[in-house]
């Protein structure tokens, strides 16, 4: 989730939810290839994570100006009064805690009732968690890892760090993913995963961390 204006290759707009051609494209691989029926969770589980961002920006009196959907993944524009590095940390993490109490509540269903589809969607809303959580730029734990440092010791200092885990993490997770595609011969989603942040990053020109405290 990101904060701030973001116009550049915006393809169709629906009121306040802006989408580009670079999304529209990953959507139609990720159909294309979707063969268990996997697509309709993700975009659950997804959604459910943005409502955790959306809640703490409205508990904190903020405004959602647009959802932005791109090539990098979803992003919330808003505005609001200034909430500090403290705040920033609790909207970046909320998305994460919705998928882990979504995960929870799901696996209580599925031990309720025996469904299997119930334990299914626990653990993709828990691997959502997780992966959102690692320490990276483009993700909710390098933001608020970014926030808690600057907020601590030192803007700069968090901005180098961020950007060296980052780097770290990326690049272990397309070797990790190149092993699992050669070595399952089809299992490329931890590989796509990693291509994904690689993009992102650059397309964020990697050059600073920053998290955008905006004050009305």
């Amino acid at each position: 989730m990101g904060i701030g204006p973001y116009e550049r290759g915006v393809w169709l707009r629906f009121g306040r939810v802006s989408i580009t051609g670079g999304f529209v494209l990953m959507a139609a691989l990720v159909f294309l290839f979707d063969s268990g029926g996997l697509v309709p969770l993700i975009v659950f589980v997804a959604l459910v994570h943005e409502l955790g961002h959306f809640a703490a920006i409205r508990v904190f009196g903020g405004r959602v100006l647009r959802l932005h959907l791109g090539l990098v993944g979803l992003r919330i524009d808003y505005e609001g009064r200034r909430v500090g590095y403290g705040g920033e940390i609790v909207i970046a993490l909320m998305g994460p805690i919705f998928n882990l109490g979504l995960a929870y509540g799901a696996s209580l269903f599925g031990r309720h009732v025996g469904s299997e589809g119930a334990f299914f969607l626990a653990g993709v809303s828990l691997g959502a968690a997780v992966f959102n959580l690692l320490p990276i730029y483009q993700l909710d734990g390098g933001r608020a890892l970014y926030c808690f440092m600057a907020w601590t010791v030192d803007a700069d200092w968090a901005a180098r760090v961020i950007c060296v885990l980052s780097c770290v993490l990326i690049f272990a997770m397309l070797a990790a993913g190149v092993v699992l595609f050669l070595w399952s011969g089809w299992n490329f989603t931890l590989l796509t995963a990693a291509v994904w942040l690689l993009i992102s990053y650059c397309k964020s020109e990697g050059s600073a961390v920053r998290c955008v405290v905006r004050e009305f």
